[in-house]
Order: structure tokens, then sequence, then C-alpha cells
């Protein structure tokens, strides 16, 4: 019986453990095209250069949107942020400049 519970025990760990891996891997593969499709929107709707700083996953219920922060190059100093649907075929909902 001891044996039985440990192998379960193990069993629930190794698929917990792999549950997770498979996350981090989703959310790495949702940055890297996200910020791809927010350098590429705004090249196209402002002609301009769009650097990529970091990256945020909404924290909303039920929201698939994630915001990509960066600047327009050269001016470090303006900060825009371009909101993305990932669950709607990377859709740009929305950018916003400070």
């Amino acid at each position: 019986m001891k044996k039985l519970m440990c192998f379960f025990i193990l069993t629930l760990l190794v698929l917990m453990i792999g549950c997770n891996q498979e996350d981090r891997s989703d959310k790495t593969e949702i940055v890297e095209i996200s910020s791809n499709v927010a350098v590429e929107f705004v090249k196209i709707k402002k002609d301009k250069d769009f650097v990529v700083t970091d990256t945020e996953f909404s924290d909303a219920t039920e929201s698939n949107n994630i915001f990509v922060y960066g600047y327009y190059k050269p001016d470090k100093d303006k900060s825009i942020v371009v909101m993305i649907d990932y669950a709607d075929d990377y859709k740009v909902k929305g950018i916003g400049e400070n």
C-alpha cells in the first residue's frame, strides 16, 4: 500500500512540474510573437521604429491581453504601450503614448 501511495504522489508531482513548464513555454512564445506584432504594427501604422522594453500579461479575469511596452527609436523619453489580444490571432487592440 505504501508503494502504491508513493507511486501516486510521485506521478502527481511529475505531472504538475510538466504542466508548469509547458505554461512557461507558452508564455515565452506569446511574448515573442506579441513583441514582433507590436514592432510591425508601429512600423506600418506610424512609420516609426519601435523598441520593446517590457511585456506584461493583463491581470483582468478572462482577459487574453498582453501589454508590450517600449519607445520610438531614438526617442527613449517617450514611452509607448501596445495592447494585443493574443487569443484573437494577435490582434492589436490599441496603442498609447505618454
